[in-house]
């Protein structure tokens, strides 16, 4: 008997600790609620208060806008599609850093010097930039080695390194992007960008040592496929002689000295092979595969830069904040001088 009051009593004392949970975490809820409308109350409060400071701040931030819309150059963005067998991000880092702190001077004449530019078109350059293109399917190899990192439990922080080291070595492809104030020296600046990085000494070094070894490789085609063109010539004829022995013993094989017979078939599929050789690496050669742009400038007539109506607004909403910031000071300062008073006085 005494065993069931204990556990009745235990029950209820259970009973009450889960009412004063649920009691303790409406409360809470209740307080952020408060917390929430006070704070709407005190904002409106001291909106009204001030008034006439933050129309005074919107009038200021409309005016700033005007301004610097009317100050400011509008400036046009492109980019372009470029790879290379020969591109990693270091290398292209590098160069778009070296090119922007050279658009930092004021004459221009280092950027003009560098890509072989008139300083009118140094002067009319903003910026440069440039980002890897990730396709979807860099994106979900990158996953799947992620999974198998992870199944390995390599630390994450090791992980993060082979990822970034990835992304440094293996991308090929860039999108360069340019920000200018005159949009009609877009299409001599693609030449003269693609001309600045293909004669990188790391990257011409290997184009042209690519060059000389496609031309040897073909002319060693040609010649394989000359020798085989003879070969099969011969064979013809001795086809045709084989077949002119009526009534002998006649074989579709070739003998060749020592070595036995030769498949017809044999150096007619090479022949193919070769020949399909010789076409991919004239094509290669041709386009020039190893140093290429995908995508060119596109010339924009509508600037980047943003309109006067975007201009007034982006400045209006800056100065409302700065207004903010500003009535938050006074207020602070008039509590710490009343706490100042009451402890002072």
């Amino acid at each position: 008997m005494s065993q069931e009051n204990t556990n009745t009593d235990n029950y209820r004392d259970d009973e009450i600790d889960l009412r004063k949970l649920f009691q303790a975490i409406g409360t809470w809820f209740v307080n952020i609620g408060n917390g929430i409308i006070n704070l709407i109350i005190r904002f409106r409060r001291v909106s009204l208060d001030y008034k006439f400071l933050l129309v005074a701040m919107i009038i200021a931030g409309g005016i700033a806008g005007v301004s610097f819309n009317k100050v400011s150059k509008p400036y046009y963005k492109t980019s372009m599609l470029i790879s290379s067998s020969y591109f990693n991000t270091r290398l292209f880092d590098n160069n778009i850093e070296k090119l922007n702190a050279l658009c930092e001077e004021e004459e221009r004449t280092g950027l003009a010097a560098l890509l072989k530019i008139d300083i009118d078109i140094a002067k009319n350059i903003k910026e440069f930039n440039y980002e890897p293109l990730v396709s979807e399917q860099d994106i979900v190899d990158i996953e799947v080695l992620k999974q198998k990192l992870t199944e390995l439990k390599v630390e994450d922080l090791d992980i993060a390194k082979i990822i970034e080291q990835l992304y440094i070595q293996n991308k090929r492809t860039y999108i360069l992007s340019v920000d200018v104030f005159d949009n009609s020296i877009i299409e001599e600046l693609q030449t003269t960008l693609v001309t600045y990085l293909k004669e990188n000494p790391y990257v011409k070094n290997r184009i042209d040592i690519t060059k000389k070894n496609n031309l040897k490789l073909i002319e060693k085609l040609k010649v394989d496929i000359k020798q085989l063109d003879s070969l099969k010539q011969l064979f013809n004829l001795n086809m045709k002689a084989n077949a002119d022995r009526k009534g002998e013993s006649s074989t579709s094989n070739v003998y060749v000295g020592e070595s036995g017979t030769l498949n017809p078939s044999g150096f007619y599929n090479q022949s193919i092979a070769l020949y399909k050789v010789l076409q991919s690496t004239e094509t290669n050669l041709e386009l020039g595969v190893d140093f290429e742009v995908r995508d060119s400038f596109t010339v924009f007539t509508v600037p980047e830069s943003p309109s006067i109506l975007k201009a007034i607004v982006y400045s209006i909403i800056f100065f409302f904040g700065l207004g903010y910031l500003l009535i938050l000071f006074i207020e602070t300062n008039k509590y710490l001088a009343k706490i100042e008073k009451e402890r002072f006085s």
